[in-house]
C-alpha cells in the first residue's frame, strides 16, 4: 500500500470531488424545500392561497364554510364570468336578470365566484386594477347568502344551484385619487370607506316651517368601516392623495342610503332626466371654487366629463330652486358647497360625529380665508357684512 504524502492529503481535503459538490447542493436544496414547507399558504390574509391550492381543498372548504383568502386576477364578469359588465338585463318576459358572477384566475387555473352585493352593476372599466387581487370567499351552496352569512336578507333564489365560491371581499381592485380636498364620486358597488376619507352624503328636502334645505351627512373611515350602498353618489373628502377602496359584502355598520339630492352619473356627456321642473347641477372642485354648477340651459340635464361624477338635482322654480331657498347668484346656476373641507394644512382628520369648522365662500363659490364685505356663504347660510 502506497503512502499518501502530506501535500496530497491536504489537496484532497481542500478540493471536494464532483460527488461531494452534488451532495452539498442537494442538501442546500432540501433545506430550501423545508423552508418552503414551513411557509405554505394557509388561506389567511397575510398568507393567501394560490388558485391551485384553493381548488385542491374544495371539499374541505365546502364542509367547513370557513372564509379564506386567495390571490388571483379578475378575468371577467357576467353569467359565465367572461364578460365586461354585471349590469342587470331583462329576459324575454321582461323579468330583471341579475348578473353576479366573476371569473378569477392565475397561470394555474381559474374559478367563478358569486356576489350580488359586490358585483351588481359593476363594470371592468370601473376598476383601476384587475391583477393580483386579494380575494376573500367561502365555498357556498344553493341559497348561500353571497358571503354574508350573518344576514339572511342577502340570500337569493336566483343564485346558481351548483356548489360555488361566494365572494365576500376584494382588495386592490380600486384606488381613488382626491385633489383639492374633495371629489364627487359614483360608487357602483359596495365599498368600505377607508381610514382617511370622509364620505359625504348630500340630501335635500322641504320643510313647511323653514322652506327648502340642503343637508350634509359625513361618514368617516377614521371612525368606522362604513360600507357604501351600490350605485351610490357621494362627495369624498380627504387629504390630497390616492386611497384604496375595498369591494365588500360586509353588513352595514350604519346605513349609508342613497340621498334624495345627490345623484350618480350614468355616462360621460349628457345626462338627462324626464322631470321637467328640475335642474341638475354638476359637482365642481377645481381648486378655486367648490359647489354645484348648472351647465345646461335645458331643465333636468347636465354635462359630465366622466360617468363616475355626481350631480345634485333640485326644483327649478322661477325665483327659487325649492320653496323659499333662493339661488346664490343672479344667473341661478350655482349652489355653494357647505359640507366642510378636509386639508392637511388646516384641518386634521375628524370622526363622523364631529362637526367640521365652517367654511366661507363668496357668491361665486370662491373660498375665503375670512368673511369680507358683502354677502358671505357660511355653512350654507348667507351672512351680510357691511
Amino acid at each position: 500500500m502506497k503512502k499518501i504524502s502530506t501535500f496530497m492529503l491536504m489537496a484532497l481535503l481542500q478540493v471536494p470531488s464532483a460527488a461531494m459538490a452534488d451532495s452539498v447542493e442537494h442538501a442546500a436544496q432540501a433545506a430550501a424545500n423545508d423552508t418552503e414547507t414551513t411557509t405554505t399558504a394557509d388561506g389567511s390574509h397575510d398568507n393567501p392561497y394560490t388558485v391551485a391550492q384553493l381548488l385542491a381543498q374544495r371539499e374541505q372548504l365546502a364542509a367547513s364554510s370557513n372564509t379564506v383568502w386567495v390571490k388571483a386576477s379578475l378575468l371577467g364578469l357576467g353569467d359565465d364570468g367572461l364578460g365586461q359588465s354585471n349590469a342587470d338585463t331583462e329576459d324575454a318576459d321582461g323579468k330583471t336578470v341579475r348578473h353576479m358572477a366573476a371569473r378569477f384566475g392565475d397561470a394555474t387555473d381559474n374559478f367563478v365566484a358569486y356576489s350580488w352585493q359586490i358585483l351588481g352593476q359593476l363594470d371592468m372599466a370601473d376598476l383601476t386594477n384587475t391583477s393580483d387581487l386579494l380575494i376573500a370567499l367561502t365555498y357556498g351552496t344553493d341559497g348561500h347568502p353571497f358571503g354574508n352569512t350573518a344576514n339572511a336578507q342577502y340570500a337569493s333564489n336566483e343564485e346558481p344551484g351548483e356548489p360555488h365560491f361566494s365572494l365576500a371581499k376584494v382588495e386592490g381592485a380600486l384606488t381613488v385619487t382626491i385633489s383639492n380636498g374633495l371629489r364627487g364620486y359614483h360608487v357602483p358597488a359596495c365599498y368600505q370607506v377607508p381610514e382617511g376619507i370622509i364620505a359625504v352624503k348630500v340630501s335635500a328636502g322641504y320643510s313647511s316651517k323653514n322652506g327648502a334645505y340642503v343637508n350634509y351627512t359625513n361618514f368617516s373611515g377614521s371612525d368606522a368601516q362604513y360600507v357604501t350602498p351600490k350605485n351610490g353618489a357621494f362627495v369624498l373628502m380627504a387629504n390630497d392623495g390616492t386611497y384604496p377602496l375595498t369591494l365588500s359584502a360586509d353588513l352595514y355598520e350604519q346605513t349609508m342610503s342613497n340621498s334624495n339630492a345627490l345623484n350618480p352619473g350614468t355616462q360621460a356627456g349628457l345626462n338627462a332626466g324626464t322631470t321637467k321642473n328640475r335642474a341638475r347641477l354638476r359637482f365642481v372642485n377645481d381648486g378655486t371654487k367648490v359647489g354645484f354648477e348648472r351647465n345646461s340651459d335645458e331643465n333636468c340635464t347636465v354635462m359630465l366629463e366622466a360617468k363616475e361624477e355626481v350631480f345634485i338635482q333640485v326644483s327649478s322654480l322661477e325665483n327659487n330652486f325649492w320653496g323659499n331657498y333662493a339661488w346664490e347668484n343672479e344667473q341661478k346656476n350655482w349652489i355653494g358647497w357647505a359640507g366642510g373641507s378636509y386639508t392637511s394644512d388646516i384641518i386634521p382628520p375628524v370622526a363622523a360625529t364631529q362637526h367640521l369648522p365652517a367654511v366661507i365662500h363668496n357668491l361665486q363659490g370662491q373660498r375665503l380665508a375670512t368673511m369680507q364685505k358683502g354677502i358671505n356663504i357660511v355653512a350654507g347660510k348667507k351672512i351680510l357684512v357691511r
